[in-house]
């Protein structure tokens, strides 16, 4: 019997770490790595945004190490990446207000006019949305923004301030959805 158990104690702390994360039958990778990179993101959290009880995502923040302060991630020089796994379809008019009115509340009319020409264009970039489709968007070093739908890149977009304004949607003072903020900032659900 204690062979037996001296077994299972190896055999438990030889397994294989799991390699993602599942939310509702749809994988989370625990990491990912940039194009030109070889040191990979590390998932710092990840969770549903519902809008009034209707889950719409599954958002997943990578960062270079866990953080769990929402204002190093706002204030990181490092790599992010927010992955959005969309539930439902997202036509792109309504991906283009649901941006406004998250960013909103964290901005000034000034700093909103002076993002509002990109958000557009994140909006036109991202294009229609459905069911299952997955919107990347990368924040690299200098302010450049790539943005990829299905692992195929639609365009970049530039600005450290539209990366921040971007972040603040999920983790900023007024976030959009506070359970999701929690989530992305490591809080156990």
């Amino acid at each position: 019997m204690r062979i037996f158990a001296a077994f299972a104690v190896l055999l438990l702390l030889f397994s294989a770490p799991a390699t993602a994360r599942d939310l509702g039958g749809i994988n989370i990778p625990d990491s990912l790595t940039l194009a030109g990179e070889t040191t990979p993101l590390i998932l710092n959290g990840a969770g549903y945004r519902k809008k009034l009880f209707i889950k719409v995502y599954i958002g997943a923040l990578y960062v270079a190490q866990p953080l769990n302060q929402a204002e190093a991630i706002l204030n990181a020089t490092t790599p992010r990446v927010m992955r959005m796994h969309f539930l439902r379809d997202l036509g792109q008019d309504q991906f283009t207000a649901a941006w406004d009115s998250a960013i909103k509340p964290n901005h000034t009319e000034v700093e909103m006019r002076a993002l509002q020409a990109r958000l557009g264009e994140l909006g036109r970039l991202a294009g229609n949305l459905r069911r299952n489709d997955v919107l990347r968007i990368e924040m690299r070093p200098g302010g450049e923004i790539e943005i990829s739908v299905n692992n195929l890149q639609r365009g970049i977009l530039r600005g450290a301030d539209l990366q921040r304004a971007l972040l603040t949607a999920w983790i900023g003072a007024i976030p959009a959805d506070a359970d999701l903020k929690r989530s992305l900032l490591g809080s156990k659900e």
